[in-house]
């Protein structure tokens, strides 16, 4: 092989262009198709899939002559071992590699639908699979493949250059680094089911299952937490809270009705709520397609015996 092996920048050039192309046509969709986004909830990164899909396996196939737009601009290309254009089909598994583990990471994907192969089969994707990418994209300086190229046996080279030397192997290293990454990958489904069985994230996960039995709230997480101001005397302060963020499928973020309601949800089922300092609501109104996304947010923070009031008051009226 004695082709010039494309560096790293060019290649992050390159995606950058593709995405900024992308999420521009994600935006555009959004503008029509906005609340039907909505309404996806987790499920709104497969609307996206297939759309980068179309892009990215023409383009980088023979079809479109190895190279998106972004790829084109930089003068990059996709070719085989023996500096050819890559097929439909080879160009498509190329992409589901990375493809994949992208659009799976931060995904609302609901438990039960995940329980119990699906941990393991998402955690092995997003972790083990998107590590391995990111490290072989940063650290393999021979070929500089990264793992959908290796898988696919593919490279990315400067168009139209050649080098006076041979592609040197990737180093063996590497490859020890990418096996660690899958085996650590399929650990953390049972590190996380461990700690769910703890007292303390026991209770967050039942006080988001409630949140999220309201009507209006497509996803919720719930964070219990800390944070430490220093003043200007040199005193330290620290505030302890209870936050939830809660996507909802209408677009009136100012519902104080309905924070409040989240609110006593949290003081009901949190047995430590009444001792943080805050509670935290955050209403959240938007969308993720993966190639873009569009979000609005209103934040209610009172401390729980604020929140009492409110709902006291809410009563008599």
């Amino acid at each position: 092989m004695q082709f010039k092996i494309s560096g790293f920048w060019k290649r992050v050039g390159a995606f950058f262009i593709d995405a900024v192309i992308l999420g521009i046509f994600g935006l555009l969709l959004g503008l029509f198709f906005s609340q039907q986004f909505v309404e996806l909830g987790g499920w709104g990164r497969t609307v996206g899939f297939p759309i980068a899909a179309i892009y990215f396996v023409l383009l980088n196939s023979r079809i479109g002559g190895g190279q998106t737009i972004g790829k084109r601009a930089l003068k990059i290309q996709v070719v085989d071992k023996n500096g050819e254009l890559i097929s439909l089909w080879k160009s498509a598994f190329r992409y589901s590699i990375i493809g994949i583990p992208y659009f799976l990471n931060g995904a609302m994907i609901p438990e039960s639908i995940l329980q119990p192969i699906g941990f393991f089969l998402v955690s092995l994707l997003v972790f083990g699979f998107g590590l391995s990418i990111f490290y072989l994209i940063l650290f393999n300086r021979n070929t500089r493949q990264s793992l959908h190229d290796i898988m696919a046996g593919t490279f990315v080279i400067r168009k139209g250059l050649v080098s006076d030397k041979a592609v040197k192997p990737i180093w063996s290293v590497h490859y020890a680094v990418c096996g660690l990454f899958l085996v650590l990958a399929l650990l953390v489904p049972i590190f996380v089911e461990n700690l769910s069985q703890n007292e303390f994230f026991s209770e967050l996960i039942k006080t988001r299952e409630q949140i999220q039995k309201i009507p209006q709230v497509v996803y919720a997480t719930v964070q219990d937490g800390r944070s430490t101001f220093s003043s200007s005397d040199d005193k330290s302060k620290t505030t302890t809270y209870l936050s939830t963020q809660a996507l909802i499928s209408h677009p009136n973020i100012e519902d104080e009705r309905l924070a409040l309601q989240i609110a006593n949800i949290i003081l009901e089922t949190h047995e430590e709520a009444i001792q943080r300092n805050l509670v935290q609501v955050v209403l959240t109104y938007g969308y993720d397609i993966g190639i873009a996304s569009k979000w609005n947010s209103r934040r209610y923070s009172f401390s729980p015996e604020d929140w009492l009031k409110k709902k006291e008051s809410n009563h008599e009226n």
